[in-house]
């Protein structure tokens, strides 16, 4: 059995890191940390799986003493994915919000919303939390959550049972 200890980094790749950059200082409100391209290091091609790899990675801190990386490939040529979170393999970054409604606010013109104001969750671990999806530049997925005041209930009720107990109850 794995044993892992911790999460240390969520990795996106990006088209553009000047553009990124910006987007997550304003999404984040925080400088980013570290910005450094890397071309054709031995070790770094190794790891990759792409010898001779030219890149660009940039590092944000994110809440909880994680890090989120950025990272731009010159070399190889990168191609594009389509973004829609209904596809296989697709993964969003989740960050906590104090303020739903005042983030929604800030970001407000700045950012792809999925929806046109922040979402009540109506049941399971969430149950009066709120939920927004928005897009980064590249069309990467990544959620806003509210806690409900009393945190994540894991024991909530989900899905059918939810919806079997609400059609029994009218």
């Amino acid at each position: 059995m794995a044993r892992f200890s911790a999460l240390d980094h969520v990795g996106i790749t990006v088209t553009d890191m000047d553009r990124s950059v910006a987007f997550y200082e304003l999404l984040l409100g925080e400088k980013v940390m570290f910005r450094e391209t890397w071309n054709d290091i031995e070790y770094v091609g190794r790891v990759v799986g792409y010898p001779g790899v030219n890149l660009e990675g940039a590092f944000f801190r994110l809440p909880g003493g994680m890090m989120l990386e950025l990272l731009q490939y010159h070399y190889p040529e990168p191609g594009h994915v389509d973004m829609e979170t209904y596809n296989v393999g697709n993964s969003h970054l989740c960050l906590v919000t104090e303020d739903m409604h005042a983030d929604f606010e800030r970001l407000r013109g700045h950012v792809e919303f999925r929806s046109d104001a922040p979402v009540r969750v109506p049941w399971g671990p969430y149950k009066d939390g709120y939920l927004a999806y928005l897009r980064d530049p590249d069309g990467i997925s990544i959620e806003l959550l509210e806690l409900p005041k009393t945190g994540p209930q894991p024991g909530q009720e989900v899905g059918e049972a939810y919806v079997e107990r609400r059609a029994a109850e009218r």
